[in-house]
């Protein structure tokens, strides 16, 4: 028996490859995951996600999302996450991440005022 994991995004698809287990956090605690568990749904709080694989442990971390593990392929489906094989390092890509995404907003607040400013001239435009 095979077990597969597949971590998407709404930037794509992050990981799909095979694992030989998977450990995930719900609202409940700690679960595993290994080739042959029945099927399952869970919903996972923010946090950190291990799988095993041939060449060692690999991490993510992300901000929530859905588990469906379904005739082998373990799904998870969260609003963003990062990846490393390394531990120590996944919590300076997770701020860096986090640091970027907190650098776009603003990037987009700006330009959204921008263009409200603009649209709002030229309205006072037409009715003069």
């Amino acid at each position: 028996m095979t077990l597969v994991l597949a971590l998407r995004t709404p930037r794509g698809v992050l990981l799909e490859q095979p694992v030989q287990a998977i450990s995930a956090e719900a609202r409940t605690g700690w679960f595993g995951l290994r080739p042959g568990r029945t099927d399952l749904v869970q919903v996972l709080p923010p946090g950190l996600l291990v799988w095993r694989d041939a060449q060692g442990e690999g991490f993510v971390a992300h901000a929530g999302g859905l588990l469906d593990l379904h005739d082998g392929v373990c799904r998870v489906i969260a609003s963003d996450a990062v990846v490393s094989r390394e531990l120590d390092r996944i919590a300076t890509l997770a701020a860096e991440h986090v640091r970027q995404r907190k650098e776009r907003a603003h990037t987009h607040r700006s330009l959204v005022g921008e263009l409200a400013r603009h649209a709002m001239v030229e309205l006072a435009r037409e009715e003069a």
